[in-house]
């Protein structure tokens, strides 16, 4: 099998073989995906040459042709050169939660998002008044400064990853533009160490050990878990934070629990891929919003139906 492309990552539909992470030379974690070369049997580039699948907290990507030109005597014989074992890696540094009180502290309404959904959602989907509050609490809803939101990651035992913050408008729409994170403030204001690095949890985890026989419904975004834990509190709704959010690591928290996935109209058969390289999870994933147009979500379906009934 020849393709267009030379070097590729690794895949299973490329090798026709299972695909193999080793220990990613920057993380340490056993995430780096590989080059192969296409046109020598899928042999790897090189045990260091690919990318880190955790591309937020990480963001490894050593390219083939930058470690040619870093490796200029191997140019010539290119077929010749076999796995090498990467050089060994730094420790990864621990998982360092930050203090609870910051999300005390920034536990607000004052955000645009959360403006939109009391005065303007809530009304169009008929809903009581105690049950935004209790997903307001439940979910630990955050406000900074500018009025952004912040979404905890906040783990199933209580460990604070960090915060995403993000911008919306008036209508409720994200401001695709901006977005940020607690961490990378604190570490520009000199409140946490250079090196302190992200590992990232499902949105609404520290939920699960409270609701031990709650059904999970796991979306992408943020929003969208919020509106649909108002909506349909029988259920512990859950999200992987983007599109990309879908890993073992972040999975493993749901082992035990009966899970229903939604992803966003485009995205199913790129998370169906995924979830065949994550075990132990029992789940069904729902190709219902195929239909509408690309990324769309249960919340714009919701808000759309409400807006015009049939």
């Amino acid at each position: 099998m020849t393709t267009d492309y030379r070097y590729q990552l690794e895949t299973p539909r490329l090798t026709g073989r299972r695909q193999e992470k080793v220990t990613c030379p920057q993380c340490g974690r056993r995430s780096l995906v590989r080059y192969v070369d296409t046109h020598n049997q899928f042999c790897y580039v090189a045990g260091v040459v690919g990318k880190c699948d955790h591309e937020h907290s990480c963001g490894y990507h050593y390219k083939p042709f930058e470690y040619y030109h870093d490796n200029a005597w191997l140019k010539e014989k290119p077929s010749q050169h076999r796995v090498s074992e990467p050089p060994k890696p730094k420790p990864a540094p621990p998982l360092q939660p930050l203090p609870l009180e910051l999300v005390e502290q920034y536990h607000s309404p004052n955000s645009t998002f959360w403006q939109w959904f009391e005065e303007k959602c809530a009304e169009k989907l008929g809903l009581k008044l105690e049950q935004l509050r209790q997903v307001f609490e439940d979910y630990h809803i955050g406000a900074d400064e500018q009025g952004n939101v912040i979404w905890w990651q906040i783990d199933e035992k209580g460990r604070v990853r960090s915060g995403h913050i993000m911008q919306f408008f008036a209508d409720g729409h994200r401001h695709g533009g901006y977005q940020n994170w607690v961490h990378d403030k604190l570490k520009k204001e000199g409140k946490l160490p250079k090196d302190w690095m992200l590992y990232q949890c499902l949105f609404g985890a520290h939920l699960l050990p409270l609701r031990p026989e709650a059904n999970v419904c796991l979306v992408e975004s943020e929003k969208t878990s919020v509106v649909m834990a108002a909506y349909q509190p029988e259920y512990l709704w859950l999200a992987t934070g983007g599109s990309g959010g879908l890993s073992q690591e972040k999975l493993n928290c749901l082992r035990g629990r009966r899970v229903t996935i939604f992803p966003d109209s485009g995205c199913y058969g790129k998370w169906l891929e995924k979830l065949k390289l994550v075990t132990g999870l029992d789940y069904t994933i729902t190709d219902a919003l195929e239909t509408y147009t690309d990324n769309t979500d249960l919340c714009d379906v919701l808000m759309d139906e409400a807006e015009h009934p049939p």
